[in-house]
C-alpha cells in the first residue's frame, strides 16, 4: 500500500534541450512528465491515460500566452481548456481529464511558464489583517484516500474495478450508491431549473448510480436525508485524488501562524 499523500516535487522533470543557434533557428519545445493524482485508475480502457501514472506536457510558450490573454476565450470560459489542448502531447479532450489530474497539469504548466513563485493575498483568520504569502508551487502535495486500503476497509467502501466507482451504503437511508471522482464534463453539471442548487448539484456530480442504476441519481439527490448528504460529501473530499496547495501564513500584525490553503487567483496564470 502506497502513501495516500505524497510530495509532487516539481510535478515532472524536463529533459535538457539544445539552445537554438544562428545556424539552426529550429527550436524544439521542451516537455516534462506530470504525475497524475488519479494514477489513471478512473479512465475507461480506450482513454489515453488509462492506468497511466504520468502524462507528458509541453512547456508554455508565447503561443499559450496568447491563449491566456484572449478576450474571446475568457468570455466563453474556454481559456483553460484551450491551454490544456495546446500543451498536452497526446490528443486528449481536456474535459475528459479527472479534476485532480487537470489541476496537477495546470500547476506544472504555471511553473514552466512563470516559475515556481506564486504570490497570493491572504487575510489573517485571527485579526483579519491583509497579508501576502510567497508560495513555492513545487511544494504541491498529491492527496486522496482512494488508494488507502485501510481507509476503504474502515469505511466499508468497495472499489468496483469494472465501473471504476466506489460503492458504499449510506448510514441513514441504507441506500447503496456509487461515487466517482469528477472529470471536466461532470464538474460543470448543474441541475436544470435550479440556480441555487449548490448541494444537490454537487451530489449529482459525485454520485453516478443508485442501487446500480444511473437513471435514479437525479431523483434521489432531491430526497436524500441531510445526514446522508453530509456523509457523501465528507467521504468524497477524502477519497478524491487531487493536488493540495498549503503553506504557513505568518501574520505581521498579531504574529498568528497557521497553515492555510493557498487559493488560485488571477495571479496564478496572470502574474504581475
Amino acid at each position: 500500500m502506497r502513501n495516500n499523500q505524497r510530495r509532487t516535487g516539481q510535478l515532472g522533470a524536463a529533459p535538457s534541450s539544445p539552445a537554438p543557434s544562428q545556424a539552426n533557428l529550429a527550436y524544439v519545445v521542451p516537455t516534462e512528465f506530470v504525475e497524475l493524482p488519479s494514477r489513471g485508475w478512473f479512465y475507461d480502457e480506450n482513454h489515453p491515460l488509462y492506468n497511466q501514472e504520468t502524462v507528458e506536457i509541453k512547456f508554455m510558450t508565447a503561443k499559450e500566452e496568447d491563449i491566456l490573454s484572449s478576450a474571446a476565450l475568457i468570455k466563453k470560459g474556454l481559456v483553460i481548456d484551450r491551454l490544456l489542448e495546446n500543451i498536452l502531447v497526446l490528443d486528449i479532450d481536456p474535459k475528459s481529464l479527472m479534476t485532480g489530474d487537470r489541476n496537477a497539469i495546470m500547476i506544472a504548466a504555471r511553473i514552466s511558464g512563470y516559475g515556481r513563485e506564486y504570490k497570493v493575498n491572504l487575510t489573517c483568520p485571527k485579526c483579519f489583517t491583509p497579508g501576502q504569502l510567497d508560495h513555492d508551487l513545487r511544494l504541491a502535495t498529491i492527496v486522496g484516500s482512494c488508494f488507502d486500503e485501510e481507509y476503504l476497509k474502515d469505511n466499508e467502501i468497495i472499489f468496483n474495478t469494472e465501473t471504476k466507482t466506489f460503492d458504499l451504503q449510506l448510514p441513514v437511508s441504507k441506500t447503496n450508491i456509487s461515487i466517482k471522482p469528477t472529470d471536466g464534463h461532470r464538474e460543470n453539471l448543474k441541475l436544470e431549473g435550479a440556480e441555487d442548487s449548490i448541494v444537490t448539484s454537487l451530489l449529482s456530480r459525485i454520485i453516478v448510480a443508485i442501487e446500480g442504476d444511473p437513471s435514479k441519481v437525479l431523483d434521489f439527490v432531491n430526497v436524500i436525508p441531510a445526514a446522508d448528504s453530509k456523509h457523501v460529501r465528507e467521504i468524497y473530499s477524502k477519497l478524491s485524488p487531487d493536488v493540495k496547495l498549503e503553506d504557513k501564513f505568518n501574520c505581521t500584525n498579531c504574529y498568528h501562524a497557521e497553515k492555510m490553503e493557498v487559493p488560485l487567483t488571477a495571479e496564478f496564470f496572470w502574474p504581475r
